[in-house]
């Protein structure tokens, strides 16, 4: 009589029944679900973490040639200001004045386009450009991000060694570099810069009983670019300035020591090569070292693939005669490669061993092959879900999807036992299929429903303010 009352309960019916009995329209769903994933993996973006997990942000340099700093601060960095205050979206506004440059750096909330914030802040600048002194010369914008790395350090190794490769490096290279899409910013060290040098002739200074620092302290009082004010005339405003620099070697020679002399009388004026900031060798041979960043919000690996190409084309381009040499200290978009092919093949390594090991209990093939399959079909639809939704392939992803496998196949044994042991209990195969998935459905829906829980919150985290990377 039990076993009569039980009996309804094992009929299959329901959606498990339904996909046994059109195993056509199911294999088709498959293939189809399976060519989407594959189209998706081939596609989706590589980066090391997720997007707006810090703050973006955008910088502004501004060149102001023959300024002071105070100049700067009063007349280029607080007009700027005043019309970037009124821009939404903004969490920070830093600036920073100098001789002869201002630079802006605005930080941004998570969620904000940086596309719209660009233009936008380009604008403000339009705007702001007429109160600003004539004098002001270019303008840079770029954008940044608090948890940018640069997407490459190296070395450029110059086998000619002459005078024109600081000009080629700093000018030709930085330019077709910067050009690329996606590149925001190309730093190199070790460049020299042209300078003036007096080498006086000691005999002659003792001679002429000069005081020396009186005369370093003559040169650079008379060598000078200062604001003089304002003047309004007719309502129209005038910038005064006073620029009393030497503009020629002659001139230098030319000025007066005392006593009728003149520094030519004490000494040569040469031009010459001085540190810009730092030198460095390689292998005993001066080097330029280089680093190289990306637009927030252009990929990773796709910049770094365009920047290696470029890389190879400069070195056999005839304009250089194959004279540099570019030795990589760190690509991100290899170590984002490595990352994620490290995080595959452990992933592979895991759903093989836990495929073996249910080979071993069930002595199954064909129940083991419907485990095996549906790990990399999951894993798949889990990438192509991520990819539809605009997301990337990136560390989290990774780690997410190989924490999936894991569950993936806990829950396919709980399934594929009971399929399994209703098999045994002598119950054809389509209706031990429906009616084993359908009585493990219930366990398996809450063994993951309880791991979702528990990885929920993360869906809320967002950027602590008080936390930035300086």
């Amino acid at each position: 009589m039990s076993e009569h009352a039980s009996a309804p309960s094992r009929e299959a019916s329901g959606f498990y029944a339904l996909c046994v009995r059109r195993p056509v329209a199911l294999l088709v769903l498959f293939a189809t679900l399976i060519v989407i994933g594959l189209i998706s993996y081939d596609r989706i973006p590589l980066q090391m973490m997720p997007e707006g997990m810090t703050e973006p942000g955008l910088w502004v340099d501004i060149m102001h040639p023959g300024s002071s700093a105070a100049e700067n601060e009063r007349k280029v960095a607080r007009v700027l200001e005043e019309q970037i205050r009124t821009l939404s979206g903004i969490e920070s506004v830093e600036s920073r004045s100098q001789d002869e440059s201002v630079a802006l750096e605005i930080t941004y909330r998570s969620d904000v386009d940086m596309d719209v914030a660009k233009a936008e802040l380009r604008d403000r600048i339009e705007r702001a450009r007429p109160l600003m002194p004539e004098s002001v010369d270019r303008i840079f914008v770029w954008s940044w991000s608090n948890d940018q790395l640069p997407v490459m350090w190296l070395a450029i190794l110059d086998d000619l060694g002459d005078d024109r490769a600081d000009y080629l490096v700093d000018t030709v290279i930085k330019r077709r570099i910067e050009s690329l899409d996606g590149i925001s910013n190309f730093q190199a060290w070790g460049i020299l810069d042209d300078s003036i040098r007096i080498l006086l002739d000691e005999e002659s200074v003792i001679a002429a009983n000069l005081d020396l620092g009186e005369l370093i302290r003559r040169l650079a009082g008379d060598n000078f670019a200062e604001p003089l004010g304002d003047v309004v005339d007719g309502g129209t405003q005038y910038l005064l300035r006073a620029d009393m620099r030497f503009g020629s070697l002659e001139e230098v020679e030319e000025f007066p020591v005392g006593n009728g002399l003149r520094v030519k009388d004490i000494g040569r004026v040469i031009r010459a090569k001085s540190v810009r900031d730092r030198l460095s060798r390689i292998d005993g041979d001066y080097a330029y070292f280089a680093s190289i960043r990306k637009e927030s919000q252009a990929n990773v690996v796709d910049v770094a693939r365009k920047l290696r190409r470029e890389l190879e084309e400069i070195e056999k381009d005839p304009e250089f005669g194959g004279r540099f040499r570019f030795v990589k200290f760190f690509d991100q978009g290899e170590f984002i490669e490595s990352s994620l092919g490290q995080l595959e093949s452990t992933a592979l390594w895991g759903g093989g061993f836990a495929v073996l090991i249910l080979f071993v209990f069930l002595r199954r093939v064909r129940l083991t092959l419907s485990v095996a399959l549906s790990i990399p079909v999951s894993a798949l639809l889990a990438i192509a879900w991520t990819y539809f939704r605009g997301g990337s392939f990136n560390v989290i992803t990774m780690t997410g999807i190989t924490l999936g496998v894991g569950m993936l196949a806990d829950n396919s044994v709980v399934v594929i036992v009971n399929i399994a042991r209703l098999r045994a209990e002598g119950m054809p195969a389509g209706r031990a299929a429906a009616v084993g998935a359908r009585e493990g459905g219930l366990a398996v829906a809450l063994a993951t429903l309880t791991t979702v829980a528990v990885f929920a919150p993360m869906i809320f985290m967002t950027t602590n303010p008080t936390m930035r990377i300086l």
